[in-house]
């Protein structure tokens, strides 16, 4: 059975993990010629996503303009100053937290400090474009008595660090802003042992 043929200049990175996306490839139009770099983000087909990422840039460009004292705080040591882990065999190595787990972490805060959306039809009426108040209006209310909130990122991207990421400045906001509506306490569901036990280190 022949080797699979694997295109190296495909795995070259287009920019670093901690930096926002600067490019992104497309199919080329003939078949067996390399994948096409262009230019700017790819366009997310999720509508608030896309809507929300343009709000959550401009909020960050302006330093978190209208965050608490608390939240800026957090925002800059997390991905402000320059951070070190201690791997398994005891070196220290110089940390940063992937642009995706920056960008979530602002748009929940966003969300929640900024703008004070809690339903989900409130986010629809907000960032769901077109027609996005009839879509609003189409929520069933049951669904929609509970904050909800889920971080949408790929697998290995780190989704339970963004999750303690989340926990830190809800625990922290509730603890120093005396306005806050956040709590200090907080439940961690784990399905297994294995899921449990690396949600202890994350954490």
């Amino acid at each position: 059975m022949s080797s699979p043929i694997i295109n190296l200049s495909a795995l070259e990175p287009l920019y670093l993990p901690h930096e926002m996306p600067t490019h992104h490839r497309v199919r080329a139009e003939k078949e067996g010629d390399p994948a096409k770099k262009v230019k700017g983000r790819r366009t997310s087909d999720i509508i608030i996503a896309q809507n929300l990422r343009r709000y959550v840039t401009e909020w960050r460009e302006t330093d978190y303009a209208g965050a608490s004292d608390t939240t800026r705080e957090l925002l800059h040591h997390w991905f402000g100053r320059d951070h070190a882990i201690k791997n398994n065999e005891g070196d220290v190595l110089p940390f940063k937290y992937y642009f995706c787990q920056r960008e979530a972490i602002e748009t929940f805060i966003y969300l929640k400090e900024l703008r004070g959306l809690d339903t989900l039809s409130g986010i629809v009426s907000e960032f769901g474009g077109e027609n996005s108040e009839i879509a609003a209006l189409g929520i069933d209310p049951l669904e929609d008595q509970w904050s909800k909130y889920a971080f949408k990122v790929a697998t290995g991207a780190g989704k339970t660090k963004i999750m303690s990421l989340a926990v830190v400045w809800s625990y922290f906001h509730s603890l120093r802003e005396s306005y806050s509506p956040m709590t200090k306490h907080f439940v961690v569901i784990a399905p297994n042992i294995t899921v449990f036990e690396r949600l202890k280190e994350d954490f």
